[in-house]
């Protein structure tokens, strides 16, 4: 059965359209916000802990498991919870995972990764290439912004993400057995050919700054992926280099 919502100030609306703009209110509820029946169906698929669906009236929906809130509501109370110019007719609430721990053998870091489209789009080529965790640490775009859920499709319900600080990341790469390599130009960087990215972690770092001097003093080694013409790769692209190496090697 679906209950009715009209009104833009409802408090269930208003409490839900929190999670779109702050991430102090993602993190209070152990919610985030996406949008979508594409969405909704990668979500199902998924096994994600779907918690409340909202609907635009007569809007089809899939089978959804029992205790899901179910909300039929007007357009208005649809544009107040998208962040897009036009609703797609379905906004679905989802549980955050809590307390993830490193899985290897295969891992990529971001640190201070600060656009969402970089991360998401990280994410979702993490999936493509089999990688078994990826780490947000530091300032990096909260994972869970509308922008970076949408731009992972659907593999933000999949692949294993962890946050934390960086003296906790080597502390778990250690205890994992696993040789962290610094995406970086430096004097001791190697080519990239010259590593074994079999079984290994790899940082990639912020867009106009790189990685940290003390995260590049902890590495093991300094990579370089050769190239011409230009200084330096877009952070996604760089990370998907790595990444498809990482599956090469396996």
């Amino acid at each position: 059965m679906r209950n009715k919502i009209t009104a833009r100030d409802n408090p269930l609306v208003k409490q839900t359209a929190r999670l779109l703009k702050s991430r102090e209110a993602r993190q209070t509820e152990g919610l985030f916000l996406c949008e979508g029946g594409v969405m909704l169906e990668e979500a199902l698929r998924s096994g994600a802990a779907i918690d409340k669906v909202f609907a635009r009236e007569g809007t089809a929906l899939p089978q959804l498991p029992s205790g899901v809130g179910v909300y039929e509501v007007s357009e208005g109370v649809l544009e107040k919870l998208s962040d897009v110019k036009t609703p797609q007719g379905i906004v679905f609430t989802c549980g955050i995972p809590s307390g993830r721990r490193l899985r290897g053998p295969h891992v990529l870091a971001l640190e201070n990764v600060q656009d969402p489209g970089n991360v998401g789009t990280v994410i979702r080529t993490a999936e493509a290439f089999g990688i078994d965790s990826v780490a947000l640490l530091g300032a990096c775009a909260d994972v869970y912004t509308p922008k970076t859920v949408r731009s992972t499709m659907g593999s933000i319900f999949r692949l294993h993400i962890c946050t934390g600080g960086t003296e906790d990341f080597f502390a778990q790469t250690a205890a994992l057995g696993l040789p962290v390599y610094a995406a970086a130009l430096t004097r001791e960087a190697v080519p990239i050919r010259a590593v074994d990215l079999a079984k290994a972690a790899v940082m990639i770092g912020n867009e106009a700054n790189g990685l940290s001097e003390k995260t590049l003093d902890l590495c093991d080694k300094h990579v370089i992926i050769p190239i011409s013409g230009i200084q330096s790769l877009n952070a996604a692209v760089a990370a998907s280099i790595f990444m498809y190496e990482m599956a090469r090697k396996e």
